[in-house]
């Protein structure tokens, strides 16, 4: 017989999958999604579908899901969902709470309204299902089961990890390491780690072929910190990434106010800060934290310092994920102090806190269900057969090719096909995506056309996209 807290989680499981089948989003709202969109099709990492390092775990279980459902929306959903209910229970487990307990009902319920964490759990990306695995090995590396061979399945796991999201492996750094070093099998613990890792590299270079995925690897490996964007190598504004990497934190993990943000936000962002001045007297004062939750802490501190000079935190805030969990500890347990002083004022503040966190995130979810920017420009340019050419980047024209738009594509970073355009260039209508206005100040006349948006804090990418309809004077004149 189950008892009523296992029901419960039960309830949870399925409220997790229901919730994200609800919001299924039917568009491809960005490029990262796309490739791995296209990987349900084709899976080739030759084509980036999906970019390296391939997420072959992810990929697999997500096809598995499409060929059962025949829905993409839904096959993404399902799994978000589901590692949803996988980060509740082990935080449930790490906070030693009950699930039906007041403070257990308060970390499922900022956990499961979290506004990132429900938006990245219809994305069509590994994030969400990486961190349930990173969470789920820190369980078993930092739990005082007295059976060792849950700390194999926590080395197995992080080879796993490195399948699904291999950013995501600076996060249990600290706990792998202090785990060779307690243990006496070092051995064991190696081989489980390595059986993670060949259970999904061995397979990929089947697929692949070794000599392939050595030169994708290093091209992209060279390409992420060198090329793409986003990295310090590229943009290294030290102050523009700090206030970048807060605002991630902040806003987009927690759901505080920044500027242009709703009203809502600025009052959840009190309750936000006092909650935060409560944890640290629990830290500090109460000292009811223990050592795990330090171990936490430094995972987090090691996975900050990573991302913050090797990851794109500028426009894609769904990096700084791992970073709420000490938040969604800390939060619950820092009320604990208060439930026996003054507790109606104190019901009543966390009342109101979930009661705004609630629709905050379900405004931005319904937003998230509208096309993107890119997804509604895409939609635009199905309606119009009279454009014959599109001038913007590589991979705005890459998305816009991989969706079926039959237009000519011209890469505005290369120079030149640019300038071949330009003296070819007759009275057909040319759609100028990008203000690149400045390229064609001569000789053309620029016509404002269109403004595709979408709220930043559903997606940072490509959140606001102009076009322009270019004519070239001297041969409209002829």
């Amino acid at each position: 017989m189950l008892n009523k807290n296992q029901i419960f989680l039960i309830i949870i499981l399925l409220s997790c999958i229901g919730s994200r089948i609800l919001t299924s989003i039917y568009y491809i709202e960005d490029i990262d999604s796309l490739r791995f969109a296209l990987s349900l099709y084709e899976y080739d990492l030759i084509k980036l579908q999906p970019h390296f390092p391939g997420y072959p775990v992810f990929s697999f279980i997500v096809k598995c899901l499409y060929l059962i459902t025949g829905n993409m929306g839904v096959s993404f959903s399902i799994i978000g969902g589901i590692s949803v209910f996988s980060i509740i229970y082990f935080l449930l487990r790490i906070s030693n709470l009950i699930p039906l307990s007041k403070l257990g009902l308060f970390l499922i319920f900022i956990i499961f309204f979290n506004p990132l964490v429900w938006l990245m759990s219809n994305r069509y990306m590994p994030d969400l299902f990486g961190l349930s695995i990173f969470i789920s090995a820190l369980y078993l590396f930092i739990s005082d089961i007295k059976d060792r061979r849950f700390l194999y399945i926590g080395y197995f796991l992080t080879g796993l990890l490195a399948g699904v999201r291999l950013s995501y492996l600076p996060l249990l750094a600290i706990p792998f390491l202090m785990g060779l070093k307690s243990h006496k099998n070092i051995k064991y613990s190696i081989f489980s780690f390595l059986t993670g890792c060949l259970i999904w590299l061995i397979p990929l270079i089947l697929i692949t072929g070794l000599e392939d995925i050595w030169t994708i690897g290093y091209n992209h490996t060279v390409g992420h910190f060198m090329d793409y964007g986003g990295t310090a190598f590229t943009n290294n504004d030290w102050s523009f990434r700090i206030i970048r990497f807060i605002q991630s934190v902040w806003s987009d993990g927690l759901g505080g106010y920044w500027l242009e943000r709703s009203w809502q936000t600025f009052i959840l962002s009190i309750f936000i800060i006092l909650l935060f001045i409560q944890s640290l007297r629990v830290l500090f004062i109460n000292k009811l934290i223990d050592k795990n939750f330090k171990i936490i802490i430094g995972c987090v501190l090691v996975y900050s310092i990573w991302i913050f000079f090797s990851q794109n935190i500028i426009y894609k805030s769904r990096h700084i994920l791992p970073i709420l969990i000490p938040f969604f500890i800390i939060f619950p347990l820092s009320l604990k102090p208060l439930s026996r002083k003054l507790y109606p004022y104190v019901q009543i503040g966390v009342l109101l806190f979930c009661l705004f966190l609630f629709n905050i995130s379900i405004t931005l979810v319904g937003q998230h269900k509208n096309p993107s920017a890119i997804a509604q420009l895409k939609n635009d340019l199905e309606q119009q057969e009279s454009i014959k050419t599109v001038i913007s980047t590589p991979l705005i024209n890459y998305y816009l090719k991989s969706n079926g738009i039959k237009k000519k594509f011209i890469n505005i970073d290369n120079s030149d096909e640019l300038e071949l355009f330009k003296y070819q260039n007759n009275n057909e209508e040319i759609l100028l995506i990008g203000n690149f206005k400045p390229m064609f100040k001569d000789n053309y006349t620029i016509i404002e056309d269109n403004i595709f948006y979408h709220n930043p804090y559903v997606n940072r990418m490509w959140s606001q996209i102009e076009t322009y309809k270019i004519i070239n004077e001297y041969r409209a004149e002829n």
